[in-house]
């Protein structure tokens, strides 16, 4: 299966290969540089001395959903792979696109334009950083912080980094998340987080602007989400304490579906009729993902949750967890976790025939179409054809950008016409009647 997909991508790879190898054409500086340093190669191959860098977060934070606020802290662990000296270290603030004055792809209403991202204390290998606005403190250039660092970070070194801050959820003018009714909310580009620093760019400097999207280094989240009782979340990676968060009757129906090939409802209207949750004032989730390039959550106090499980990967047995969660008036959706799971048994099988590479789907009813780790953001839609178009196809970016480390930001077209093209088949079988080419 891993060979199909190799195969598919040097079929459409080697006309780029071919021109890149005819050297007397023109090659990019930065991409001159590259080879001439060998962290790439003309064949597609990383080169010999192909380096990333990445980070490992903890993170802890409490949501308010009266306020559409969030309060948190975290921990990054930053890893210089690299062979350079850093300086500095650029952190992206994405949700600084409703600050005001900062440049947006297009108008937004003025009732979602705010102060952005409140940060509270940052830290750099336990020495605080003032925020003072004197020389040598911190600034921000659109969405990115750039912090001088009190002292260098060395080749192959790594460091810690704090941080403390705070950040509004928007319900107007929500630019692929949002607040979506009173206690209903997908929640993304929220926690400071690491630019990249590559070979070919050095620090990813470009500013989040509505359009631009994902270019993250892999790694590791441990985050603990604080909420309100009878609110459920869902997240990317694994939940690791559902005996502490559930009541028992959804607790048994969880672990059924985590290993049941029927559609199992965890929770249905009439469950809220009583306790979703363990009966405290406030509910910590736990989650755990491992080598994904981002981190996005959802919640709600009222919608639905259907889940099953599939057999991604044969040679194995690896198992992984589908589920949808939606309004209960956004009838289709009561499809949903079925088309979800057809689509990640027909990648996996079929194009680009590689096993799903993620342990957990979560298709989310909030606004638009939006695909993140292990998560998506879409909407309700009044057409079947349209339903199944639309959750294969951001299901389909599982493998571009993210499985693959695409710089959405430089090369949209490559992750968008991939998605695009990888669910043709199966829309064509599923959506009767739907010619998706």
């Amino acid at each position: 299966m891993k060979n199909n997909l190799l195969k598919l991508i040097l079929i459409l790879l080697l006309p780029a290969i071919s021109f890149a190898q005819n050297t007397s054409l023109f090659i990019p500086v930065n991409f001159q540089k590259a080879y001439e340093k060998e962290t790439r190669s003309y064949d597609g191959k990383p080169g010999k001395n192909y380096w990333q860098n990445r980070a490992d977060y903890n993170i802890r934070a409490e949501i308010f959903p009266a306020e559409r606020k969030i309060i948190g802290e975290e921990k990054v662990i930053y890893y210089n792979n690299s062979p350079d000296t850093l300086k500095r270290i650029v952190v992206k603030l994405l949700m600084d696109i409703y600050r005001k004055g900062n440049m947006r792809d297009f108008q937004i209403s003025s009732d979602a334009v705010n102060d952005g991202v409140e940060l509270r204390k940052i830290v750099y290998n336990n020495k605080e950083i003032k925020l003072d606005n004197k020389k040598g403190s911190p600034y921000r250039e659109g969405t990115n912080l750039i912090i001088q660092l009190p002292e260098p970070l060395l080749p192959k070194e790594k460091a810690e980094l704090e941080f403390q801050w705070s950040c509004l959820i928007p319900d107007k003018s929500q630019i692929r998340m949002g607040a979506y009714d009173s206690t209903s909310m997908f929640v993304a580009y929220w926690f400071p987080q690491i630019a990249v620093y590559d070979d070919i760019d050095g620090w990813d400097l470009i500013s989040y602007t509505g359009n631009t999207e994902t270019y993250n280094d892999f790694g590791n989240y441990n985050v603990e989400l604080t909420v309100p009782k009878n609110y459920v979340v869902w997240a990317t990676g694994i939940l690791q304490n559902p005996e502490e968060v559930f009541s028992k009757k959804i607790l048994e129906k969880y672990k059924q579906a985590l290993s049941s090939d029927e559609i199992v409802k965890i929770i249905n209207e009439e469950d809220y009729s009583d306790l979703i949750t363990v009966n405290k004032e406030k509910i910590n989730y736990r989650f755990k993902a491992e080598y994904v390039p981002d981190f996005a959550f959802a919640l709600s106090n009222h919608y639905l949750w259907d889940a099953s499980s599939l057999i991604v990967d044969k040679q194995t047995g690896r198992r992984a967890f589908i589920s949808a969660a939606y309004n209960p008036n956004s009838k289709d959706f009561y499809q949903v976790a079925e088309i979800a799971r057809k689509s990640i048994e027909s990648f996996s099988n079929h194009i680009p025939g590689y096993p799903y590479p993620y342990p957990a789907m979560t298709v989310f009813n909030g606004q638009g179409g939006m695909e993140f780790p292990m998560m998506c953001n879409d909407s309700s839609v009044p057409e079947i054809q349209s339903t199944i178009h639309l959750t294969s196809h951001e299901i389909s970016h599982t493998y571009f950008p993210f499985f693959m480390g695409i710089n959405e930001r430089k090369y949209a077209w490559m992750d968008e016409g991939w998605a695009t093209m990888l669910p043709f088949d199966f829309q064509t079988e599923q959506a009767e009647g739907y010619d998706p080419r």
